[in-house]
């Protein structure tokens, strides 16, 4: 069913009861975010509400049918489901769809959030890092992040594990500070090898 004005108006309504409304750009529709969470996307004139965790199991349980968005000639079913005219037309259905959206949507958020990064995945590191950053009683990227770049580099030349390098000191706190080392802020890189010439 086309989103028409007075459908906008409807929804706008709605999705103000549950926080700060916004919009981003995507798909070349626009998503609609609650406090920076998406819950739904605007496309070709059409609502679709954004269906995760226990929010999709109740839109394909009462029929909603799934986005199949083209990307290079190849359909691609995404997890937004298309609100036809018996939910616009009753209000409190509506507003629970919202709502199963929304906190659907927090809680994967939520998850992803506390989900256990390893120390393979951040910028500049790789399992051989990590091996050895385990091999001295630092598992998680977040024991990396608690215990500094320089304290690690200091356990790692201590226990002879790797080429305890300047490359490697600079990769250490880029990977702390989310950056690759390429990118590290001069500022930062600078001190570090101040650090590391007097500890050579």
């Amino acid at each position: 069913m086309s989103l028409t004005e007075k459908n906008y108006f409807c929804l706008e309504q709605v999705l103000k009861q549950f926080g700060v409304l916004s919009k981003k750009n995507h798909f070349g529709g626009y998503c609609l975010l609650i406090d920076n969470v998406i819950i739904g996307l605007v496309l070709d004139d059409n609502f679709y509400l954004r269906g995760c965790l226990f929010a999709r199991s109740y839109f394909e349980a009462i029929g909603l049918k799934r986005l199949v968005f083209t990307k290079k000639g190849i359909p691609l079913e995404l997890r937004y489901y298309l609100v036809f005219e018996q939910i616009w037309e009753n209000e409190s259905l509506l507003f629970h769809c919202v709502d199963l959206a929304y906190r659907s949507a927090r809680e994967e958020l939520l998850q992803k959030q506390s989900a256990v990064v390893r120390i393979k995945d951040l910028p500049n590191m790789n399992m051989s890092v990590e091996r050895a950053l385990g091999k001295i009683g630092i598992y998680k990227a977040d024991e990396l992040q608690e215990i500094g770049a320089k304290a690690c580099f200091l356990k790692l030349k201590q226990h002879g594990r790797l080429m305890t390098s300047i490359k490697l000191l600079i990769g250490l706190a880029g990977a702390i500070e989310g950056y690759h080392s390429a990118v590290l802020p001069i500022k930062l890189k600078q001190e570090l090898i101040n650090w590391y010439n007097t500890v050579g």
